[in-house]
């Protein structure tokens, strides 16, 4: 499982996932993790997933932040990924001590609850949006440290308080771009990210910058009700998988 060989006939199928989830990614500012993620670990090493998905991502969410540089609100940025940074270690220490199982159950179902409210018309913004952003900002570095599912958090609350999608998709993509890289430094560190894994990560970054362009395109021609729908339809499926992965592994 973890000797993937660059241009092999496994190599060919792994590009195909990194490209799918990619797209979705340059669609909606994040997902690639989410999509690839779970495709890749049936026949890769989970730790070369990890990898695998932290560079290839770290491509495509370069270049949506670059196409979108115009549309970056710092002063909406910054609360957001100063609190995740801070959530970090809190995460780190809830995945050592808390059980995983109630921790993702937990986080999957506050997902498919709130993400089908919203998408059912059910929103209520938050007035102090800087206040609030820090506090879902930490949730997310907590939840991305603690169990690998810092997104919905994040995409919820931007998605409730109705921000355009081109500032959405910058946003998001921006946040997860300096996450994704503080993720693969510490993985420097704890021996995750090593040579043979990342030669692999890298050959496969042109399937990571191929998605963004296609997503991209696709994304230019979604109104901002339809980009918002697929946002939140990403979260509750990602929220729907993952209680139904705990649940059976729990059975």
């Amino acid at each position: 499982m973890e000797s993937l060989i660059p241009l092999s006939s496994l190599w060919f199928l792994v590009f195909l996932v990194v490209l799918l989830g990619n797209v979705i990614q340059g669609m909606t500012g994040f997902g690639a993790a989410l999509v690839a993620g779970p495709l890749l670990a049936i026949f890769l090493d989970p730790k070369l997933v990890v990898v695998i998905v932290l560079v290839t991502g770290m491509g495509s969410l370069g270049l949506v932040g670059y196409h979108a540089r115009r549309y970056i609100d710092l002063k909406r940025l910054l609360p957001l990924v100063s609190l995740a940074v801070l959530g970090l270690p809190l995460g780190s220490y809830l995945l050592v001590v808390a059980p995983s199982f109630v921790t993702r159950s937990l986080i999957a179902v506050v997902s498919i609850v709130f993400s089908t409210l919203l998408l059912l018309g059910y929103a209520k913004r938050f007035k102090r949006e800087v206040l609030a952003s820090c506090g879902f900002g930490f949730a997310g570095g907590v939840l991305t440290a603690g169990v690998g599912m810092g997104g919905p958090p994040i995409v919820i609350f931007l998605a409730n308080q109705g921000w355009p999608k081109e500032v959405f998709r910058a946003t998001v993509a921006l946040f997860f771009l300096i996450i994704a890289a503080l993720c693969l430094i510490s993985h420097l560190f704890t021996g995750v990210t090593v040579g043979h894994r990342l030669v692999v990560a890298l050959s496969l970054i042109p399937a990571g910058i191929m998605g963004f362009y296609v997503g991209d395109a696709i994304f230019a021609r979604l109104s901002s009700t339809l980009f918002i729908k697929l946002a939140l339809s990403l979260i509750l499926v990602t929220g729907l998988t993952s209680l139904a992965t705990t649940l059976s592994g729990k059975l």
